[in-house]
């Protein structure tokens, strides 16, 4: 493949020399961990508002109560998801530098909505959880607080899958001019509605989990509606999650999607499937319980995440074997640049070893060998006085190999002189050459 690809400056992955492998499973670790808060930020700042709406229509203070709830996991998820959302960026960053910034390059400005989208989602959905009791007799201001906070929420997935999706296929960037090309693509359509199938999915079995908590605590009431949405939650969206979880590896390019097909990762998406499945018969199992215990809604929340990780996995199997070529090809010109820097390294050593002495009596090639013509020069006052106009001044030569050896201030109204590694010798060189061009100059 003709690769369009920024081989202009040749980088060297910083592993300090532990093994590649080792960054791509921490990769893995932290995002998983990121994507489940951030999955949990858009499920539960939805259910929130949903069921806000709810106990307004129904007049069911209960089903406010668990809105109001659901405002603290709003807040957890927030804050922990973009603190480890750093991590991952990072390791990537680390991995794939040149891919991963010229991705940004193509993106930007836009890319800069995940920083003020996220401010203006973390005041607005902070507006709506603090304010709460103060809003209850303005349900209707209230609620559109909150909607606006997850509107906001709900933008930053589309520009943060199509910077990633962008720098996981480096064959587009010569046809990618702006976030518009790639974010309105069936990959980027896919995998958008794989992540919020995924994100309503997790926060049903959570939701489920929470609810058997609080009415072991006696809130049965509260209880009861977590689980029971929890269960609808969970039941409408993983059905259609399993059927697209094994096509994702299949709408990168046809190059990534033919390679991928002869790795073991693309057993992956389909185990990932397999454990949906169990779960989604375990749950529908339940679903004329009104109570269950925490510890079965655990097994379904192992089973979801265990699947979390099988697709991270995959998406790392992605760039495994998208960038397999082009980072071969990076290396190779990172072999070239540092073998061409060594020999012409090599080359100017050799040449200055061949190089003839210099000829320190003369005055001039010492002067500049010693630096002093940065600062002075014949009769040009530059940082320092000329030394025409010192030769003017000053005839006395003691003075001047002392002021030259260690330096001087406040005689020619200029930066002072710093003390310089010259011997005497050299220095009576210097100044009978200066003192002389007054004569010269007569």
């Amino acid at each position: 493949m003709n690769w369009k690809l920024p081989f202009d400056i040749p980088l060297i992955t910083p592993t300090l020399g532990l093994p590649l492998e080792f960054f791509s499973i921490l990769g893995i670790i932290v995002f998983v961990v990121h994507i489940c808060f951030i999955y949990m930020l858009i499920g539960a700042s939805t259910a929130s508002v949903i069921y806000n709406i709810m106990g307004v229509f129904k007049k069911d203070s209960n089903y406010d109560k668990f809105a109001y709830r659901m405002t603290n996991y709003t807040t957890v998820s927030e804050n922990m998801g973009a603190l480890w959302g750093v991590a991952p960026l990072l390791v990537i960053s680390v991995l794939f530098t040149g891919f991963f910034y010229t991705a940004i390059l193509k993106v930007s400005p836009h890319i800069l909505h995940i920083i003020y989208g996220n401010i203006i989602a973390f005041l607005l959905s902070y507006a709506y959880k603090f304010s709460w009791h103060a809003l209850q007799n303005h349900k209707g201001f209230h609620i559109a607080i909150g909607l606006s906070a997850v509107l906001a929420f709900f933008t930053l997935p589309f520009v943060f899958m199509s910077m990633t999706n962008l720098y996981m296929q480096p064959e587009l960037f010569a046809t990618i001019n702006n976030i518009w090309d790639i974010m309105f693509t069936p990959v980027t359509g896919f995998r958008l509605l794989n992540f919020f199938l995924t994100a309503f999915m997790a926060t049903g079995v959570v939701m489920i989990f929470i609810g058997a908590r609080w009415v072991k605590k006696g809130e049965v009431e509260v209880g009861k509606i977590a689980i029971s949405q929890g269960k609808k939650w969970f039941l409408l969206a993983t059905p259609l999650n399993i059927v697209v979880m094994p096509l994702l590896p299949f709408v990168f390019t046809a190059r990534i999607s033919e390679a991928l097909m002869h790795t073991g990762f693309i057993y992956l998406p389909f185990i990932s499937s397999i454990l949906l499945i169990i779960a989604f018969l375990y749950v529908l199992n339940k679903f004329n319980d009104e109570v269950v215990t925490s510890q079965t809604a655990l097994r379904a929340i192992a089973l979801v995440v265990v699947s979390i990780f099988l697709m991270a996995t995959t998406r790392e199997g992605v760039r495994v074997v998208s960038f397999a070529e082009p980072l071969a090809l990076q290396a190779q010109a990172t072999e070239e640049f540092m073998t061409a820097s060594l020999a012409e390294y090599k080359k100017y050593k050799e040449e200055l070893a061949n190089k003839p002495a210099m000829d320190l009596k003369n005055p001039v090639i010492l002067a500049e060998s010693k630096g002093c013509l940065a600062c002075h020069s014949v009769d040009v006052k530059l940082v320092g006085p000329s030394y025409l106009e010192v030769s003017n001044k000053e005839r006395n030569k003691d003075v001047l190999i002392h002021s030259i050896q260690y330096g001087s201030a406040n005689k020619y109204d200029v930066i002072p002189m710093p003390a310089q590694d010259i011997t005497a010798d050299e220095a009576l060189i210097l100044v009978d050459w200066i003192l002389s061009l007054k004569d010269t100059n007569k």
